[in-house]
């Protein structure tokens, strides 16, 4: 966990949660990337389950597609995805803090970052997994909460920036929970966290930037999210 060092009140700056990824997903070999919207240049192929399974597997198409972020009017155009790799997640909990040392037993996520070419300030990173239960997907999520929301909320933030308060909603048969970030004593958010889960699967995200009122942004970020999700 990122904590104060020494007696002073110093903030440590943050790093972009979206640095984070990024510097992960150029060195990685399973690595897509688009240089515009979508995710590649032909068709996603949706992963079919076998007959006897009840779950369908997760995978890419269960991530934010250009097509969410255009019907919300969100204009990030390149997407970087990775698949499985064990990484530092968080902006809230840092560095040293990958998702199964977190996230205890969980499998490895599916993580897609978005970008904007014409804004380096604007971007979100998205992570989603599947564990075995609905019911250990809700106990993952609700760690994701407590420690990659809660942890940062108000004055308990180490860094230089910290989440307001939660808000939570049901969406469709999945249920969402988000917090608006704030840089400094400013009182205008630029950004936020969502954390998400609908039957098995669960995941968070980090969005830099909003577009539109701040937390009709994060809502509508929510929604289309656990829409993905199978």
């Amino acid at each position: 966990m990122p904590s104060a060092t020494g007696t002073t009140s110093t903030k440590i700056a943050r790093r972009p949660i979206r640095t984070l990824v990024l510097v992960t997903v150029a060195g990685a070999a399973a690595t897509a990337a688009s240089a515009g919207l979508g995710l590649g240049s032909g068709p996603t192929k949706t992963a079919q389950a076998d007959p006897g399974d009840t779950v369908l597997p997760i995978g890419s198409s269960q991530l934010l597609q250009s097509e969410d972020l255009v019907s919300i009017e969100v204009p990030l155009d390149t997407a970087k995805v990775v698949l499985n790799r064990n990484d530092d997640f968080s902006s809230c909990l840092g560095e040293g803090n990958p998702w199964t040392a977190v996230l205890q037993g969980s499998a490895k996520p599916v993580t897609v970052s978005w970008s904007s070419r014409r804004n380096a300030n604007q971007g979100l990173s998205e992570s989603i997994a599947q564990a075995k239960t609905p019911a250990e997907a809700k106990g993952y999520a609700k760690t994701l909460v407590d420690e990659a929301i809660g942890q940062c909320q108000g004055s308990k933030s180490d860094w230089d920036f910290h989440y307001g308060k939660t808000t939570s909603s049901p969406v469709g048969t999945g249920t969402a929970t988000w917090a608006l970030s704030y840089t400094g004593d400013s009182k205008r958010a630029d950004g936020g966290v969502i954390v998400f889960s609908k039957g098995n699967n669960f995941g968070i995200m980090h969005v830099t930037g909003t577009w539109g009122p701040a937390g009709q942004t994060m809502e509508s970020l929510a929604k289309v999210a656990v829409s993905r999700l199978a």
